[in-house]
């Protein structure tokens, strides 16, 4: 992989006039909602819901290598963080079902902001393989 270097940035007036950087509460809430995001497969799942609302059986499907297990939990955390709904039918077989929250829905311009920074960046972005293969031959 080539090296590039990085380079200081340089705001002018209309980015940032007069730019201080975060109080230490606002890095405490921006870390509470990253980790709200974060996990195994909760980008996943939070970007198959855009889709619509689905049914356990058909977001596992959805994403391969997920056990149901993981899904179930992982379903769970975003559940209680406000950015999934789940809905449970009284039918038999029972039904459930899952679709984003409007928190969720509010999380699409801001996961398709984050697109747009990783293709600007790809290059300085490491994949797990190139970071482990780092890791090694700095050994």
């Amino acid at each position: 992989m080539k090296i590039q270097p990085i380079h200081p940035r340089t705001y002018d007036n209309k980015d940032c006039d007069g730019c201080a950087g975060p109080s230490d509460v606002d890095i405490l809430r921006f870390q509470r909602a990253i980790r709200a995001i974060t996990g195994k497969w909760k980008i996943e799942i939070v970007c198959m819901l855009i889709e619509g609302p689905m049914r356990f059986g058909v977001l596992r499907r959805s994403l391969p290598g997920v056990t149901q297990h993981m899904l179930t939990e992982q379903l769970k955390e975003l559940a209680s963080n406000g950015i999934v709904i789940r809905r449970a039918y009284a039918e038999i077989p029972p039904r459930v079902e899952y679709e984003l929250s409007q928190a969720g829905i509010d999380l699409i311009p801001i996961f398709q902001k984050m697109l747009e920074w990783s293709l600007k960046y790809d290059a300085l972005l490491l994949s797990e393989d190139d970071s482990r293969e780092k890791q090694s031959s700095a050994l």
